[in-house]
């Protein structure tokens, strides 16, 4: 074990897992509660964190309405590079790079309103933004992890070593924090102090220097440790990270645990796995979380066993693209290409992975998102003008099932996400939000 051990106190929305990992977690940091209900924060209904949820997987579960149509588009002023969440309220949450003014916001569901707007620093823009039941927002900037409520008061503060990835929940009450230069943190929800002390996963590199490194990140080099939101087991208290170890000659797999040693939680080592050329990008989590994907720097995927780091099979997709995926519970995966790359899926048969069907005719310039009627949401270029439409494919065959316009969007997305209710939203790497809904009511 390389890391020492720290102590510490101790989603889908509301749901029955939820149930069973508040009945079986240990004793994490006490909530604000009156004896019968349990008020610590969890992820938000919809599409709480980047990857939609705590693994990753890009998968929407509610159903998206037949009458779709566009409610609202709003430009963010600058460039968007991480894709954006939406709260359990609809609200829509995304970062932007902008040369001043506000560069997070948090716009309503109605219109395309800003319910707030703030100007934080420097790595933010990096950052997909972690919402819970509450509509409290969590996010990092170079230097911090800052906690908003819901009418964007900052709640607190928690300075730290580099920039915070995109956040996740560890449980109840617990942000997971791990920053691009390698802090990992277990965060009190509530209070915004650390359940535990942190550990250094790169002491070598000077922390003292928040933006050290950052460039790094958007290329997945070895001065960002830590480029991209960990993928989370929540039920095994196990986390999941691609890392770049001080003098390697590539990044790496890591797993750490979070579960209970001798009566305390500690943080430590539960294995790591070398692929050959590197991993990058975010590991997205299967389901039933016995499979963790990965993107290798030649453009293969990696299944792993989740609980060992052993490699089931690895398949070569022709590039990793924003190296993530979407996964369905039944395997089915459509990696992110480059852009301009066909719309392609493949399935884990356990042992292998085989190839689904291929969109040739389609130029992909999106994450894709997987939903649970069997379709899958991306952006595509169509056209001389290559202008981006949102389109809705067949997961069983890829055959087209409806397109929705993104007026005047061009360049690429950042990715789709569902709400609660079925809503989507994607928003233009030129900084573009689009929000789609059932039609408004006239009456």
């Amino acid at each position: 074990m390389r890391d020492s051990s720290v102590a510490t106190r101790g989603r889908r929305g509301v749901t029955a897992r939820w149930t069973v990992l508040l009945l079986a977690a240990v004793t994490l940091v006490a909530a604000c509660a009156d004896g019968e209900a349990d008020v610590r924060s969890i992820p938000s209904a919809g599409w709480s964190s980047y990857g939609g949820d705590a693994g990753n997987a890009n998968f929407a579960y509610p159903d998206v309405p037949d009458d779709l149509t566009l409610s609202w588009s709003r430009p963010t002023g600058g460039p968007v590079s991480a894709p954006l969440t939406i709260s359990g309220r609809s609200n829509v949450q995304v970062t932007s790079r902008t040369d001043s003014g506000c560069n997070t916001f948090v716009f309503d569901p109605r219109a395309g309103r800003k319910n707030w707007c703030r100007r934080m620093a420097a790595g933010v823009e990096l950052n997909a933004m972690l919402v819970d039941q509450y509509d409290n927002v969590y996010v990092g900037e170079a230097g911090n992890l800052v906690a908003y409520n819901g009418g964007g008061s900052i709640r607190w503060r928690f300075p730290t070593a580099g920039v915070p990835v995109s956040l996740k929940f560890a449980g109840p009450g617990v942000v997971l924090l791990v920053t691009d230069l390698g802090q990992v943190v277990l965060i009190n929800s509530q209070t915004g102090q650390p359940a535990a002390p942190g550990v250094t996963l790169r002491p070598d590199i000077d922390a003292s220097q928040p933006t050290t490194g950052l460039g790094d990140c958007i290329t997945g080099g070895p001065n960002c440790p830590i480029q991209a939101s960990p993928a989370v087991d929540t039920a095994a208290q196990r986390f999941y990270i691609g890392f770049w170890p001080a003098k390697s000659i590539a990044s790496e797999v890591r797993a750490l645990r979070y579960d209970a040693v001798n009566g305390s939680v500690a943080l430590r080592d539960a294995w790591t796995a070398q692929i050959p050329s590197g991993v990058i990008g975010t590991p997205t989590l299967s389901e039933d979380k016995k499979t963790l994907y990965v993107f290798d720097r030649l453009g293969s995927i990696y299944a792993l066993d989740a609980a060992t780091g052993k490699t089931r099979w690895s398949y070569f997709v022709g590039g990793y693209g924003f190296g993530t995926m979407t996964v369905s519970p039944d395997g089915v995966i459509i990696p992110t290409g480059v852009i301009g790359a066909p719309l392609r899926a493949f399935r884990d048969r356990g042992d292998k992975a085989e190839p689904l069907w291929q969109r040739a005719d389609l130029q992909t310039v999106s994450l894709s998102t997987l939903t649970k009627t069997g379709t899958a949401w991306t952006v595509v270029r169509t056209g001389r003008d290559q202008k981006l439409s949102l389109l809705e494919v067949s997961a069983a065959d890829g055959k087209t099932q409806r397109t929705l316009e993104l007026p005047g969007a061009l360049g690429f997305a950042t990715g789709v996400a569902v709400s609660a209710d079925g809503a989507i939203a994607t928003a233009t790497n030129l900084g573009e939000v689009y929000f789609f809904d059932k039609p408004k009511s006239t009456n």
